[in-house]
C-alpha cells in the first residue's frame, strides 16, 4: 500500500513539472536591461527619476510587445553604448544610436526608427548665422563617442571653423550658453530637443544647414540572437507605419515639427530601410 501511494505521489509530481511552461527568454535572458541616455531632451531625458522622450516611448512600446520582464533602464554615455552591449551590462540600447558599418561589425541593430541629419545649434549671439559660411572663424562643439565627431573633422576646410570635442552634451550646451563656442553640432533631432529645453536662453537650430550623411537611429542588440532580432525588426516595420509613431515624434520633438513642415518624409524610415540595416553584419544594398 505504501509503495502504491509513493508511486502515485511521484507520478503526480512529474506531471506537474511537465505541465509547467519554460521560463520566457528574449536575447538569452529572462529579464531585459535597456541602456538609455539621460541628458538629451526630446529623445532620452531623465529628471527627478522620470524619463521622457522619443527613445523612452520606444522602450515602452517594446516592453509591451516583448513577453518578458524588463528592468528599469540604466544610463549610458555615447562612448559606452557598444561596450555595454558587448560586455552584457545591457541587453538592449535605445539611445539615439546611429547605425554605422563599424558598429555593425560588433553588434546588431534593429532600425532605423528615426532618420535625421547633422546640423547646428546657435545661441542668442548667433542671430545672423543662416549659412555654413557664417560660422567661419568660430568654434563648433560636439561630444565624444558620436558620429558627429567624424563629420566635423572637415569643418576647418569647408567652413573655416574649428571643431571642439568635449566629454558630453551638457558640456557643449553650457559653453554655448556662456558664449565660449559659437555653435553646437550634432543630429538635428537632438538639437531641436535642446532648442526647446533652452528656448528662454535663445538657443535655435539653424534651418536647412546640414553636413555629413543621414543618420539612422537603431536599437542596439548583442550579436548571436538572430531570431529575436528578426522578431523585433518585424514589429518595428509595422510600428513606424502607425499613427502611434507619428504621435510619439510630435509629442517628443514639437520644435522639429514646427520648423519642418515636411518632417514625415525626411524623418520617417521605410520598411526597406529597416530591412537593409536590421540583424546584419553590413548594410544591404
Amino acid at each position: 500500500m505504501f509503495g502504491t501511494v509513493a508511486t502515485l505521489v511521484l507520478l503526480a509530481g512529474l506531471a506537474a513539472c511537465s505541465s509547467e511552461e519554460p521560463e520566457r527568454e528574449f536575447l538569452g535572458v529572462q529579464r531585459i536591461t535597456v541602456a538609455m541616455h539621460n541628458d538629451l531632451p526630446g529623445l532620452s531625458y531623465s529628471s527627478n527619476y522620470d524619463r521622457s522622450g522619443l527613445d523612452f516611448l520606444m522602450f515602452q512600446h517594446i516592453e509591451e510587445e516583448i513577453d518578458v520582464d524588463f528592468s528599469e533602464p540604466v544610463d549610458v554615455s555615447s562612448g559606452d553604448r557598444v561596450t555595454q552591449l558587448i560586455q552584457r551590462k545591457a541587453d538592449m540600447t535605445i539611445a539615439s544610436f546611429s547605425i554605422t558599418a563599424d558598429r555593425m561589425d560588433e553588434i546588431d541593430f534593429v532600425g532605423p526608427y528615426l532618420k535625421t541629419r547633422q546640423g547646428f545649434l546657435v545661441g542668442p549671439d548667433g542671430a545672423g548665422i543662416e549659412r555654413l559660411a557664417d560660422l567661419r572663424g568660430s568654434q563648433i562643439c560636439t561630444w565624444q563617442g558620436t558620429t558627429s565627431v567624424e563629420a566635423l573633422k572637415g569643418i576647418r576646410e569647408t567652413a573655416g571653423a574649428d571643431p571642439v570635442t568635449l566629454t558630453d552634451a551638457s558640456d557643449c550646451i553650457e559653453q554655448l550658453i556662456d558664449g565660449q563656442v559659437k555653435a553646437v553640432s550634432t543630429d538635428q533631432a537632438i538639437l531641436y530637443g535642446f532648442a526647446r529645453q533652452y528656448e528662454k536662453e535663445g538657443l535655435r537650430v539653424v534651418p536647412d544647414v546640414t553636413i555629413g550623411a543621414p543618420q539612422h537611429y537603431g536599437i542596439g542588440l548583442p550579436k548571436g540572437h538572430t531570431a529575436d532580432c528578426r522578431k523585433l525588426a518585424s514589429w518595428l516595420k509595422k510600428h513606424v507605419g502607425t499613427s502611434s509613431w507619428i504621435r510619439d515624434v510630435e509629442t517628443s520633438l514639437p520644435t522639429l515639427i514646427k520648423e519642418d513642415a515636411g518632417w514625415i518624409s525626411s524623418h520617417k524610415p521605410s520598411a526597406a530601410e529597416i530591412e537593409a540595416r536590421s540583424c546584419r553584419d553590413s548594410i544591404s544594398p
